[in-house]
């Protein structure tokens, strides 16, 4: 996952031609521009043109290249719709879109056309796209007051907020009536009907101001802060009216320039929604992050509280509320005077609403929906029937031992607060009571009846029983839900710390996909898929529960377009919503890992479920971003080891091949002079020999040593005998063998698939290493067993042995020995480096131990039968893997 990334790394810019109306020149404008731009060089065509059986504009778009549309099939109608995959596979550096905010036909990609010209801006395709004021969310509930028209094809604030260039096409609201009359919008018919509703003057004029004013406000946006940020903050519910709070909080965060937030309060009366609250809820939660709010939760009763604290902790200025058109009766406190007193550095600003439920939507019509829905609700029946049936048991018992009627009534209030403590809903309870009451009344009143018809004592008993009932049941419902909420956020808050702590631990991408795929499905019961980014291309997947339905064809299309345009699709989205799975970038930034797809159906994630899942995510593609991190880090640190070593290398080259050189070239000069003796010649044609002799060996460490280091380095595997290679390292050491008694002792049946080159080098620099840093005379032994599939050497000396200070870099480069030797021989501190990397290339391993006295290094060579092929490369990887490992002392 390491090579995850965006498809393009250029994004292409969107001009959007405002308007206020249809019949502005919003089209005629685009194309207009087209052409020019075309004209300076550019390649443009046209992705879809509305041309509204309008002449003109046909003629105009002439001399266009126009990108074919896609034609769908809707209930029998044929409708065109862009090609969107058409125009990337076109890759024109222009494409104009008309119609930005419009709705596509069933079954096409995207539900709206702004998500494909979305796309298109992430091909790197610039877009000139047309749109009208009344199409904007926010502006929706002013448009509807001054129109008395609800538009349906809307967009989201934040893509005309974000456009690179809008360009306002205007004209005055008496020449577009003209242009109207005149038949240049709609056919006579439709103009005529326009003309009654949408196209009067009064909303013309009204319409404009509002589009010149938005443009207005977008140009402060964009001027340079010299300003403290607002923060308004809006709350949600599953109000219908909640939508219209939304947009006029949206409305008053642009006005401001403000940060924008939505915040839901969850508490015992909303915890259980009917499905239809719940679509509601999810809806309006869409439409604020639509409308550029951050989205925010929190649990409790206190609801003004809650939105206090939050206030508090994020700097809120301007909290936006809803307000009901009637005041509570028994709500002496309103809650905005709760709020006031929570939030007392905050503004509030409270939007009149006859259907506002309350500021986070745990208002009397939910309540009271809650109250039908549990009215149907049979759970914790039977439970109540046994608290009775116990009650009138013990009644009878009691009236049996001599209790009197006092004492007897004592039992049923008793029965009665234990089922109010059990009920599950408040209905309950009563019933509970009302059974209790009845059952003393027929059975131990006597006459029958008579205590609870005529007695006043007995009937306040009774009606404190019941009130008493209905308030304990409710307290401890609310307990329970309480309890219940507490368990569920304690549950969810210790699966994200445990996430965060395991993905913190992984250090390989694979585990860290394969931990969050796992925590996700376990958590939401469903299969769960996930997708590797390669390169821009699904990778192998990886799969928790039965992915089966997630791994087909189509399913596996949506994930691919989630990965190349980093947004979510497929169930429950706007965008290939025909999909089984839905499909989330697992990212972190802009820079997606992979994609993570959900088994969901026609269901949807809840709002709880939604958080954690988005958590997750959010930790793993931090987890994932921070060893991506490290591992940049240690690109970079072996980096620079390595041009350390190569300057340690330049300097230790020019340092130590002065010498050698220095005496060739010296001994080269004394032969030229005449009247030298033989045994004199003869000496200096042995130094000469010998300083050549360490030239060639230091040059062919190096060259292997680069070769290996870089896996370029072909290994020729035959069958080599390890005995024959020493020998023939023997002949190789030159002239100071005879200063070295060397011992071989190798079995001769210590043989391997090895590359037999390598082999005596790895001899010729364990020898000359034992010779070079002991004094002469010492003695070297070279042995060699056989154990099971490997063969294990010594080369062992009876030296000083090496220092405690330098084994611990023993075998990285340029390490030397630092004692002074017998023959203060020269080293690069290359042999054991390479020595140590032909070990590793062949699979083997090498290690040193005291001789007492002297150095001992010991070799496993493995010497199984292997094919050349595969043996090779196993070593090819392994070898690029490794840094240089180096020589020694």
């Amino acid at each position: 996952m390491s090579d995850a990334g965006n498809t393009c790394n250029k994004r292409g810019r969107l001009k959007i031609f405002f308007g206020y109306a249809a019949g502005t020149g919003k089209t005629w404008a685009m194309l207009e521009a087209g052409k020019t731009a075309r004209e300076k060089g550019a390649d443009v065509v046209i992705g879809y043109l509305e041309p509204h059986d309008r002449p003109d504009t046909s003629r105009k778009a002439e001399g266009l290249e126009t990108v074919p549309c896609r034609v769908q099939d809707h209930n029998g109608l044929k409708l065109r719709e862009m090609d969107t995959d058409a125009v990337i596979a076109r890759a024109p550096q222009i494409a104009l879109v008309d119609e930005l905010a419009h709705t596509n036909a069933a079954g096409s990609r995207h539900r709206k056309r702004y998500r494909d010209i979305q796309e298109l801006l992430v091909h790197g395709i610039d877009v000139y796209t047309t749109l009208n004021v009344q199409h904007l969310e926010s502006l929706q509930d002013q448009v509807a007051a001054i129109t008395g028209i609800l538009v349906r094809e809307r967009i989201p604030d934040d893509v005309f907020d974000l456009a690179d260039q809008i360009e306002l096409v205007d004209i005055e609201a008496p020449e577009l009536l003209d242009r109207l009359r005149e038949g240049k919008i709609y056919h006579a018919d439709q103009a005529r009907l326009a003309a009654q509703n949408f196209f009067t003057e009064d909303n013309l004029v009204a319409l404009r101001e509002i589009a010149m004013r938005r443009c207005a406000d977008r140009l402060n946006r964009i001027a340079p802060e010299t300003w403290a940020r607002d923060h308004v903050l809006v709350c949600l519910s599953a109000s219908p009216s909640n939508a219209r709070i939304i947009r006029s909080a949206a409305r008053m965060a642009r006005a401001f320039d403000a940060r924008f937030s939505a915040l839901y309060i969850q508490t015992a009366d909303n915890r259980d929604l009917e499905a239809a609250d719940e679509a509601r809820l999810q809806e309006n939660m869409r439409l604020a992050n639509r409308l550029g709010a951050q989205i925010e939760s929190a649990s409790g009763e206190d609801i003004a509280g809650q939105i206090g604290i939050f206030a508090r902790q994020t700097h809120v200025t301007k909290i936006v509320i809803g307000r009901r058109g009637r005041k509570s009766v028994f709500g002496p406190v309103s809650f905005a005077q709760k709020l006031a007193e929570a939030a007392p550095d905050s503004e509030i600003f409270i939007i009149p609403d006859p259907e506002a439920d309350t500021a986070a939507g745990t208002g009397t019509r939910n309540q009271n929906r809650g109250l039908k829905r549990r009215a149907t609700d049979m759970s914790g029946l039977g439970l109540q029937l046994l608290v009775v049936a116990v009650t009138f048991v013990l009644a009878w018992a009691g009236e049996h031992i001599g209790f009197s009627q006092a004492n007897l009534l004592a039992v049923f209030i008793f029965g009665s607060l234990a089922g109010a403590l059990y009920a599950r809903h408040i209905w309950q309870s009563v019933l509970s009571c009302v059974a209790c009451v009845i059952l003393f009344g027929y059975r131990f009143a006597h006459p029958v009846m008579s205590v609870v018809l005529f007695d006043k004592g007995c009937l306040m008993a009774f009606a404190a029983m019941l009130v008493i009932s209905v308030v304990v049941s409710r307290l401890a419902i609310r307990l329970r839900s309480q309890a219940s909420a507490s368990a569920q956020a304690a549950a969810q808050n210790a699966l994200l710390y445990e996430a965060g702590q395991s993905l913190q631990s992984l250090e390989q991408d694979a585990d860290i996909a394969a931990y969050v795929t796992k925590e996700i499905s376990r958590y939401l019961d469903r299969p769960v898929v996930f997708y590797p980014n390669r390169s821009g291309s699904l990778g192998k997947p990886l799969y928790a529960g039965d992915p089966a339905g997630l791994l087909a064809a189509r399913e596996q299309a949506v994930a691919l377009w989630t990965l190349k345009n980093n947004r979510r699709a497929g169930a429950s989205t706007d965008t290939l919503q025909g999909a089984r799975g839905l499909y989330l970038a697992l990212r972190h930034r802009q820079h997606i890992f992979g994609v993570l797809g959900i088994d969901l159906g026609r269901d949807r994630l809840s709002t709880a479920e939604n958080v954690v899942v988005l958590s997750l995510l959010g930790q793993a593609g931090l987890a994932l971003e921070n060893n991506e991190n490290a591992r940049l880090r240690e690109q970079e640190a072996l980096k620079a080891q390595q041009q350390g070593m190569k300057t340690s290398l330049l300097r230790s080259i020019s340092h130590d091949l002065r010498t050698p050189l220095t005496t060739i070239g010296a001994s080269a000069d004394l032969l030229m002079h005449p009247g030298l003796r033989e045994d004199q010649q003869r000496s200096l044609a042995a130094s000469i020999r010998q300083e050549s002799l360490w030239l060639r060996a230091t040059v062919e460490n190096l060259l292997s040593l680069t070769r290996l280091d870089e896996g370029a380095l072909h290994l020729n595997r035959q069958e080599v005998e390890l005995e024959e290679a020493a020998v023939q390292a023997l002949q190789h050491t030159g002239t100071r063998q005879t200063d070295h008694p060397v011992t071989i002792d190798i079995d001769p049946d210590c043989t391997g698939f090895l590359d037999g080159r390598l082999m005596v080098q790895l001899f010729v620099n364990l020898i000359g290493n034992a010779m070079a840093h002991t004094p002469a005379q010492t003695a070297i032994t070279v042995t060699g067993r056989k154990q099971g599939d490997q063969v294990v050497l010594e080369v062992a000396d009876d030296g000083p042995g090496i220092p405690k200070e330098v084994r611990e870099h023993l075998f990285e480069p340029f390490c030397r020995k630092s004692t002074t030797i017998a023959d203060s021989c020269r080293s690069m501190g290359l042999g054991l480096s390479l020595v140590h990397s032909i070990v590793e290339a062949h699979g083997g391993s090498i290690s040193y131990r005291d001789n007492a006295p002297g150095a001992c290094f010991c070799i496993k060579l493995p010497c199984t039968g292997e094919t050349d092929e595969a043996i090779d490369t196993e070593c090819g990887r392994r070898c690029a893997d490794d840094q240089p490992a180096a020589d020694g002392v």
